[in-house]
Formats: C-alpha cells, structure tokens, sequence
C-alpha cells in the first residue's frame, strides 16, 4: 500500500478523548499514517518497529491500547501477543494485519485479541469504532471476551446502530465476499483432535470438501462430570451459514462459562442460542445437533436441530433426527435422553459428497 493510498483512505472524525495506543508493525509508512489519523483523533502515540522492541517500552509507554500487526521480524505478533497476555493481561491488542491465514486470526482469537482489521485498512472509521468498542469494554469489564462475543452480544438496552453492530457488519462482509477465509477460520476453530479428562479419552476425525463452508464441532468437559458439544452444518443455510455458525460458537462458550458446577440443560442451551439469532439479525437457521454426555451417570442425551446423527456403543446403535432447523424452533424435536454410554461410544454423520464426522468417547483400557 503506497504512501498516497494510505493517506487517500484517511478521514478524520470528531476528536475523541486521548488515550495512550501502541502501533507495532514493521511498515514505517503504515505506522506514520495510523499515528497521524490517531494523533489527529486525540490518542497519544508510541510506535514500535517489531515486537521485540515493543515488549521494551511497553513499561515505559503503558498504552491503555495495542494495534500490533501478526508478520514482523525479530519477534512475530503472535509471540508478542502471547508475550503480552502472560505479562499484561489486562491490556487489549487489536491485530491490523495482512495475512491471509485465518489459522493465526482463530489463534489470535482464542488469545483473547479483543479485534482483527484487515489491510489495507480501507476505511480508518472501522478503526476508530474498533478503538472505541475495545476501550468501553475494558472499562466497564474485566471479562476477557474475544472479538467474535462482541459481535453477538445480546443486550436489549442497545440501539441497533451500536458500533457493535456496524463491526460485526462489515466484519461479516469482509468474510462474506472471502468465503476462502471465511471456511479457514471456521476450520482453525476446531478443537484438537485428541483429549482427555482423568480415565476418559476423546478423539474425533473429520473429512470434508474443500468447496463448501465446513462442519464445525466444539465440546467442553465440565467440572460436572459432563461433556457438553455441538455440531453445526455451516453450509446449511445459504444466507447467513457463517454469521449463525459463528454465534453458536459464541453463546454455546458464554452459556458452558456461567454453568460453574451446573449440569447442562439441553433445551435452555438451545432456547438461549435461537433467542440470540433473533437479536443478532445476522443470523438465519442452520442444522445443528447439541449434546451432554454425563460420564457420572453413564449416558448421552443428544437434542437434534436438523442435522441427523448416530449414536453407538458396544451393545447398540441409535438414529437421531429432528427434522426443525437451528432456528426454527428446534426445541419441538424429540430430544433423545439417557442412552447408555457404557465403557464409550461414538456419534457419526455424514452429509453425502461433502462430509463425514465421527466422535468417540471412551475409558482408556
């Protein structure tokens, strides 16, 4: 991005109240005109050259704010943002970044980066309103979302012309208009493969085309004894598959936070996720399935929203459907409860051409 082009993109809005920021990327010209629009909107300014240097005057500057860019020499901004949350976690870190890897966006967001920008940043008034979010969220809260939570928060008390709502617009659109990036980061969200928890072993594998917004599965194990999961068909809806897929992801982790020691309740789980596709007004219904194994208990208990699935264990097997859609009142499907889990079992679907997924959960012998 030349010179020029970087100044041509720059409009300045009102001045704000001045914070301390911290610009950390390797390209002078794009540290020159982010410092320029930022000094010109009130912020006071420290740039850093790599992040190795920024680490140094991070003590001495102390930003309320980084803008730090992830492909720099010397220290990389993904080395510098772990750096950053073991040593400042309650600093905030917003990539700018041209990569095209959305593996090191997912990686950036479960670091807790609180927002990524895209160069060349085409219009600085996303900056501005990503500054803006980030700071009154750190003020008024310790919790440390990430910046697809902020997407999707579901507050009645906002105007729909929030500036969270005009970020998660074109955050969606840049996605939208990317599908390449859009099914990399849904893929980069992934857990690991294998885990396990005291005698129990997880392990899933996942084949899927290359053509199409992918499946996407997350699970937690919980203090409860329980593992809690999903799967969502992302291709599913043809409208919003990506804005949808990525909200279940946000509320399924918001829900699983405030259980503490609970025990999960399928239909609440489901009915807070179709209540926030409602307010989100991004979202359209997808297939999902949603599911608790209880390990105390030695049983799964599957809710399906559309997307049909299997359940064995060593003595039978099961077929789940549901034929109401994520979104579409899913809670009136039949939910399957209390099938036994014995020493494991596994849960299987396929979507003929596109994709086939298998889970199994089972004492370690």
């Amino acid at each position: 991005m030349s010179n020029t082009d970087s100044q041509a993109a720059v409009a300045i809005p009102h001045q704000q109240h001045s914070t301390k920021i911290m610009v950390v990327d390797d390209d002078p010209v794009f540290r020159t005109v982010t410092r320029n629009f930022l000094e010109a909107t009130g912020h006071q300014v420290t740039e850093a050259g790599d992040g190795l240097e920024a680490l140094k005057l991070l003590n001495i500057a102390q930003p309320d704010l980084v803008l730090c860019d992830l492909a720099m020499p010397l220290l990389t901004g993904m080395e510098f943002t772990e750096e950053v949350r073991v040593e400042y976690p309650s600093l905030p870190v917003i990539v700018i970044s041209a990569t095209g890897d959305m593996a090191d966006v997912a990686k950036a967001l479960r670091m807790g980066v609180k927002d990524f920008l895209t160069k060349p940043i085409s219009d600085y008034k996303h900056l501005s309103e990503s500054i803006n979010v980030v700071l009154e969220e750190s003020t008024h809260s310790c919790e440390q979302a990430d910046f697809v939570s902020r997407w999707f928060r579901i507050d009645d008390s906002e105007d729909e012309s929030s500036l969270e709502e005009k970020e998660l617009h074109w955050h969606l659109q840049y996605l939208q208009q990317n599908p390449n990036a859009a099914r990399e980061l849904l893929t980069a969200l992934l857990p690991e493969k294998d885990s396990a928890l005291g005698a129990w072993r997880s392990s899933y594998r996942l084949l899927q085309s290359a053509n199409t917004l992918p499946l996407v599965f997350d699970y937690t194990w919980l203090m409860s004894g329980q593992i809690a999961f999903y799967v969502v068909d992302a291709s599913s809806s043809e409208n919003g598959g990506l804005a949808s897929t990525l909200l279940v992801r946000t509320l399924f982790d918001d829900y699983v936070r405030r259980l503490h020691h609970n025990s999960v309740d399928l239909k609440d789980l489901a009915r807070n996720i179709e209540k926030g596709m409602q307010c989100s007004g991004a979202a359209n219904p997808v297939e999902a399935v949603f599911g608790v194994i209880d390990l105390t208990e030695g049983n799964i208990s599957i809710l399906p929203a559309g997307l049909d699935c299997r359940w064995e264990n060593s003595q039978a097997h099961y077929n789940i459907s549901g034929s109401n859609r994520l979104g579409e009142n899913c809670l009136s499907n039949f939910m399957t409860k209390d099938l036994p889990v014995f020493e494991g079992g596994k849960l299987s679907l396929s979507r003929v051409g596109s994709s086939s997924f298998s889970w199994e959960v089972k004492l370690a012998i």
